[in-house]
């Protein structure tokens, strides 16, 4: 009985850990992080009859600030910037290139919170991204800029290890983007993509602080 008497406030005072940490007020600054490699290679086929492999290798990575305030428990919106780094490695026979490109953006989203208990939960919700791309190739000397505007949803698992500490990962996105292609401030295309990406195609880990509130 008396361990009984003792869990009880233990139990309580978790619960109550997990609301504060989101409930209405409270507050969030972190920094997101993400890093992906790829590499692949095909067989191209043209009018010549002996086709040519080609691989490609294609590295970003990515860095920016997030802050985040709870409207209402288990609700929060926030913003986010980010700078991204991105190498592409074309080799083959025929038509070897290289890529880098440069992306600046910001994210501005809306997140509904769903808790498994005192730490462990998901969040998903909507968002609104515009971000910035210029690339350069090595095989032309003028470079091309990118405005992209984007609109999504995603769903991430969140962690808290400890009550001013939260931890999150983003496990699937879906999102709709609109590009504008430019060269020497001249329009060349105009794009449209909806793209469904999960967890293996670029790991985005946020680490972040809990503030405010109660």
């Amino acid at each position: 009985m008396k361990k009984i008497l003792v869990l009880i406030p233990a139990f309580l005072l978790a619960f109550q850990i997990s609301k504060a940490q989101t409930e209405k007020g409270s507050q969030t600054l972190g920094i997101d992080l993400q890093f992906m490699h790829q590499k692949s290679t095909q067989n191209i086929f043209q009018s010549s009859p002996n086709p040519y492999a080609s691989e490609v290798k294609n590295t970003n990575f990515s860095i920016g600030p997030n802050y985040s305030y709870f409207i209402a428990d288990k609700l929060d919106i926030g913003v986010n910037v980010n700078y991204a780094h991105t190498s592409q490695n074309s080799k083959n026979s025929t038509y070897p290139n290289n890529v880098t490109s440069h992306q600046y953006g910001a994210t501005l989203f809306l997140r509904k919170y769903f808790m498994f208990g005192d730490k462990l939960g998901l969040r998903a919700g909507p968002y609104l991204g515009y971000s910035r791309y210029d690339f350069r190739s090595v095989d032309t000397s003028t470079p091309t800029k990118t405005d992209n505007y984007t609109a999504g949803a995603t769903m991430g698992l969140v962690y808290y290890p400890a009550k001013k500490l939260g931890l999150a990962a983003t496990l699937a996105n879906f999102s709709y983007s609109h590009s504008k292609v430019k060269a020497d401030n001249s329009q060349i295309e105009s794009t449209n993509n909806v793209n469904f990406n999960l967890i293996n195609n670029g790991l985005l880990l946020s680490v972040f602080y809990v503030f405010g509130g109660k």
